[in-house]
């Protein structure tokens, strides 16, 4: 005798902390995603000079998104690495410079005055602290082996992320992202017992890699595709991967089948229109990233 047992429903993820509609990667941010019917949170990190994980995603300051003395950066701002905690603090990244391009592509987002560029250990203290059961956290470990000027160092990063969510005793509830897949496999190495997920580059930036020597690309920590018959999925496999998660249009019922043949689950990421959410359900993906103001079939959306 068998008994059905009902298909877990996939993740809802506020990606950025819901940076359609607030500010993102930013504590502010986090407490109104923890308000939501939502399963967690994914955060972008870095290093400052001081050896502090925070929470942002470009590795420069981006004039558009941020002010000083309540007036925009002129031009783009210094690397994050290259600044002390303190120093950030300066910094106001609560809004969108009206007219810029940013600024188009979030017509949802309010701006706020006074948000600062958020700590991991601030992140995870406001996760902690909020209702009902424990929410997950995404973290996006933000290095790039064809930008070491500007990126922080991989290992650096990953060694800092996990003190960090070891000490919050949240690793059981939190899942480290990259597309840097050597941060994955040093991550593994470090606490296997944390999840974690492949980002893979979509094609339209495929362009934008530049291989190595061999052949294979920078991001891949010697697993490329073209070793594996061209299948990222297979390459992802290979390098001891467990979840997949690629911009959300790339996934098709085929790859969808391809994941599940290989055991793979699916975290799509990229999402903000309501149909797009629907689409990924319907596909049976494990979780999903979005935007928000929508955030998926029998979830509010923000008032």
């Amino acid at each position: 005798m068998t008994t059905d047992r009902p298909t877990p429903a996939p993740l809802t993820i506020a990606g950025a902390t819901g940076y359609g509609v607030w500010p993102d990667n930013s504590t502010e941010g986090a407490l109104r995603c923890l308000a939501q019917p939502l399963d967690g949170l994914e955060i972008d990190v870095q290093l400052t000079a001081d050896g502090h994980v925070v929470a942002h995603h470009d590795y420069h300051l981006n004039r558009h998104a941020t002010r000083r003395d309540g007036r925009w950066l002129e031009a783009r701002g210094p690397a994050l690495k290259t600044l002390t905690l303190a120093e950030l603090a300066a910094y106001d990244v609560g809004a969108l410079r009206p007219g810029s391009p940013p600024a188009a592509r979030r017509p949802h987002r309010a701006p706020l005055n006074g948000v600062r560029i958020p700590t991991l250990d601030a992140v995870l203290a406001a996760l902690r602290a909020a209702d009902g059961p424990r929410r997950w956290l995404y973290i996006e470990i933000k290095t790039d082996p064809q930008d070491t000027q500007a990126a922080p160092d991989p290992a650096a990063l990953t060694e800092a992320v996990i003190e960090a969510v070891e000490a919050a005793d949240w690793a059981a509830n939190s899942k480290i992202i990259a597309f840097d897949w050597q941060v994955l496999r040093l991550a593994r190495m470090r606490n296997p017992a944390i999840d974690t997920a492949h980002l893979t580059i979509p094609a339209a930036l495929a362009a934008s890699v530049i291989p190595l020597a061999n052949g294979d690309s920078p991001w891949a920590d010697g697993c490329d595709a073209r070793l594996y018959g061209g299948s990222d999925l297979a390459a992802i496999r290979a390098h001891g991967g467990m979840e997949w998660s690629p911009y959300f249009s790339e996934v098709t019922p085929e790859r969808m089948a391809e994941a599940a043949a290989l055991g793979l689950r699916v975290g799509p990421w990229g999402l903000s229109a309501a149909q797009d959410i629907d689409r990924m359900l319907d596909l049976g993906v494990y979780s999903v990233t979005v935007s928000g103001p929508a955030w998926g079939r029998g979830l509010s959306a923000l008032p």
